[in-house]
């Protein structure tokens, strides 16, 4: 066990910044590493003909959305949505493929059928 101990500070008593130095490593480049944190990668601004292909080739891709024949024009960056949804799931998820896309903001202007409400009992109804 002693040995153990012995090897792990000898170890670490030879990977100092000094016995770094005598090798002819330089310490500042292992500190800036260290320091430094990462640039964040920030993606260019897409124009709107990107913006509008990248909708329409989710929308082509997707089993579900592509028989439901949306369309999508873009301007100024904001999507705008047309067309007529089987539920309200596809209209939601229409909306998400258009900000993933880049899209400043969404006008989904597709419509889907009216989510039935259950009918309230004789009893709720008297409350």
């Amino acid at each position: 066990m002693k040995k153990i101990i012995l090897f792990i500070l000898s170890f670490l008593l030879l990977s100092t910044p000094a016995t770094l130095a005598e090798s002819g490593q330089s310490t500042d480049t292992m500190i800036k590493k260290e320091t430094t944190p990462k640039a964040k990668k920030e993606k260019a601004p897409k124009s709107d003909t990107e913006v509008q292909k990248c909708i329409m080739d989710k929308f082509s891709n997707s089993e579900k959305l592509r028989p439901q024949g949306f369309s999508v024009t873009v301007s100024n960056g904001e999507a705008t949505l047309t067309g007529n949804a089987q539920n309200a799931g596809s209209k939601g998820a229409a909306t998400r493929i258009a900000q993933s896309c880049g899209a400043k903001s969404v006008d989904n202007n597709i419509t889907a059928p009216a989510i039935p409400r259950p009918k309230k009992s004789d009893s709720e109804k008297k409350s």
